[in-house]
């Protein structure tokens, strides 16, 4: 199976060319909207697999076990965001069901909602960062002493 390989490789773009001008000839504009409205899709899965890998390597660097293996899925589900979001890129059906074939597989393939916000909120995220940003303003009343 592994022989044939490169040959599966290298007809793939071959088939995908040959039903795509298919399908633009039978559908005519509309496939070409198809194409932009999969390869907006890939961009939007690329940059949440940027939020992803971000995120699962902040894990990691907490160093607990339970953080750990948190961020191991975090980046298996980033992975396929990737994978998905670069086939959606490509203009093509087989690549396009490709794509929604590794989105629609068991398991996540973006964060967790609890990853995105650090658990428990913004207040759980600002008490890690080292430097926490802000603006302040003294107030200087003159009080009249009671006498």
């Amino acid at each position: 199976m592994l022989r044939f390989l490169p040959l599966i490789v290298l007809t793939l773009p071959v088939a995908e060319f040959l039903l795509d001008l298919a399908l633009y000839r039978h559908y005519g504009d509309g496939f070409l909207l198809w194409l932009a409205v999969a390869a907006m899709g890939g961009i939007w899965l690329l940059v949440r697999a940027k939020e992803s890998f971000r995120l699962a390597l902040r894990g990691m660097a907490g160093g607990d076990a339970r953080a750990l293996s948190s961020s191991l899925w975090g980046l298996m589900a980033g992975a396929r965001a990737f994978f998905a979001g670069l086939l959606l890129l490509f203009p093509g059906v087989l690549t396009d069901v490709l794509a929604l074939l590794i989105v629609l597989l068991p398991g996540r393939v973006l964060p967790a909602p609890s990853m995105r916000t650090g658990g428990t909120g913004s207040a759980q995220s600002a008490a890690n960062d080292a430097v926490i940003e802000g603006e302040f303003r003294e107030v200087k009343e003159d009080v009249p002493r009671l006498r």
